[in-house]
């Protein structure tokens, strides 16, 4: 980041981010951070409060809100926050906006936003890689599974059943969501959110199309990944489309110079 005055819209977009950023870390981690939900636990009276008060009066909602995160991570308690966490990131970014118009840059709490960031897509794949890995995740479909009738399967069952049949498949995605932990160092940061955007879009697909409930997660973990490539959007565009066009001209130039050169 250099030190030149940022645009409006740059400063209240990342006061937005800033805030929604943390309080999704904060509390939609699923278990990978056992220290962090240590010293948060003491917040979760007061959000599950909050959410059963946010349900009622502001979003009129009354039909499961109380079901909380239960292994499934799009409970209407994930709804709930969820809408609360962007309701509370526009309103801060409002006031924060009022109180510190005069501000120019935000290069320091960009760099650690952009760690903290980091740092959680890195655990939360590694964390998903390791347990794919020994292939526990998505185990092997079992006798009981094997005589189930394929009609009777739920979307997810079946999802659940195709991925666990192959070991080998288990240890390919396992080994390619652990390469996150290129993002933990700042030298590799762009080739690790690279990796990390890929592996989360098809996460993201096989939990939207086969209805497995992490969605909100997943999605998350996709748009993080962008996030973290958003500085890098026009070196990528160059590379990836203006240096794919310059090959793919030079092919059909020289195969149709080539080609000329038979004819005459």
């Amino acid at each position: 980041m250099t030190d030149q005055s940022w645009t409006l819209s740059r400063k209240i977009g990342f006061r937005f981010s800033f805030i929604f950023i943390l309080s999704f870390i904060l509390f939609k981690n699923n278990g990978a951070f056992s220290l962090l939900g240590y010293l948060t636990q003491f917040l979760t009276t007061p959000m599950r409060q909050l959410c059963h008060w946010f349900a009622i009066h502001i979003l009129n909602y009354r039909y499961d809100y109380a079901v909380y995160t239960n292994g499934s991570g799009d409970t209407s308690f994930d709804w709930v926050s969820l809408a609360i966490f962007l309701a509370v990131a526009v309103l801060g970014a409002l006031v924060w906006s009022v109180l510190d118009r005069d501000r120019k840059s935000y290069n320091t709490c960009y760099y650690w936003l952009t760690a903290i960031t980091r740092y959680y897509i890195a655990f939360m794949l590694i964390n998903y890689g390791v347990v794919k890995l020994t292939h526990s995740q998505m185990p092997p479909p079992g006798l009981g599974r094997l005589m189930q009738p394929l009609g009777e399967f739920s979307p997810m069952g079946l999802a659940w059943t195709y991925f666990g049949y192959s070991k080998g498949y288990n240890i390919f995605v396992g080994i390619v969501e652990i390469l996150a932990g290129l993002l933990l160092f700042r030298r590799t940061m762009v080739l690790g959110a690279l990796i990390t955007t890929a592996v989360s879009i098809n996460v993201m697909a096989t939990n939207y199309f086969f209805d497995v409930p992490v969605k909100i997660l997943s999605t998350a973990l996709f748009l993080l990944s962008l996030y973290l490539l958003l500085p890098y959007i026009r070196t990528l565009f160059n590379l990836l489309v203006r240096v794919g066009a310059l090959v793919s001209c030079s092919y059909w130039k020289g195969r149709y110079t080539h080609g000329l050169g038979k004819i005459s």
